[in-house]
């Protein structure tokens, strides 16, 4: 991926990358965008072992994640990093197929996880996860105005829902949505916002010197800063990325092509 010297305390890339982007390209605008600006990105780190698939159901989908993770598995080439791409709709935990059926995302991440994916072992697996987590809106909260302690009963239950959800103890990942569990996340014909703003960083930055978990939160000031947009009652709709990172080094992704 461009890195001629692994820096003390991070991950060596001097492998091949592996990349796959899952798509749902039917009533998701953002499908074609989201690809074109994901082969731009990869073409700079000279990642050409990537899949694109567009796929309809979450059957699809889910065979789709374990036919590359089996490649992965096999494979005898000198593989250093996994990313793996969704651009779809979802809801909470679940990415939605355009049939309407659903795949859990620990359906997604795991097959990578230490136990199913030996090879990828010790190695950092990257997740952008595009798709909504819910269907509330985050009208944001006025500059200097006060926090209001009543909790609503879909406050509490999201609350109740996070406290008792046990995620799968998973090394050395970094996953990035592009919301909060139980909202929206935003997309247009430009694109998912996150995808966006994380491609936009990437394009800007020299990745040589900063680790990837710094960009994302980078991408993730941008979202918070400057994304809003009107919904059919007349507000205000904020966004924020949630990144869950299980790195146990930094990763950098090295120089760019000049391309």
């Amino acid at each position: 991926m461009g890195n001629s010297q692994t820096k003390p305390g991070s991950y060596d890339l001097s492998g091949e990358c592996k990349a796959m982007m899952l798509s749902v390209k039917e009533n998701n605008e953002s499908a074609e965008p989201d690809i074109k600006m994901m082969k731009s990105i990869l073409n700079h780190y000279g990642i050409t072992s990537c899949e694109f698939v567009s796929v309809i159901t979450a059957k699809e989908m889910h065979d789709e994640v374990i036919s590359f993770r089996n490649h992965i598995q096999s494979s005898l080439s000198d593989i250093s990093c996994v990313l793996v791409v969704i651009s779809s709709h979802g809801d909470r935990d679940v990415i939605i197929g355009a049939d309407n059926t659903s795949l859990a995302v620990k359906d997604i991440i795991q097959p990578f996880g230490d136990e199913q994916c030996l090879k990828m072992k010790g190695k950092p697996k990257v997740f952008l996860i595009g798709a909504c987590r819910g269907g509330r809106s985050d009208h944001g909260v006025w500059s200097g105005s006060s926090a209001n302690c009543n909790q609503s009963e879909v406050d509490k239950d999201t609350t109740e829902y996070k406290a008792n959800r046990v995620p799968a103890c998973i090394n050395d990942m970094l996953i990035a949505y592009p919301a909060m569990s139980d909202f929206v996340a935003l997309m247009d014909n430009c694109g998912t916002d996150m995808i966006v703003y994380i491609c936009e960083v990437l394009e800007k930055t020299d990745t040589e010197k900063e680790h990837l978990y710094d960009l994302f939160v980078k991408a993730n000031a941008k979202m918070v800063e400057g994304t809003y947009t009107d919904d059919e009652d007349n507000k205000y709709i904020k966004e924020v990325m949630v990144i869950e990172s299980t790195l146990k080094k930094l990763l950098y992704l090295g120089k760019k092509n000049n391309t």
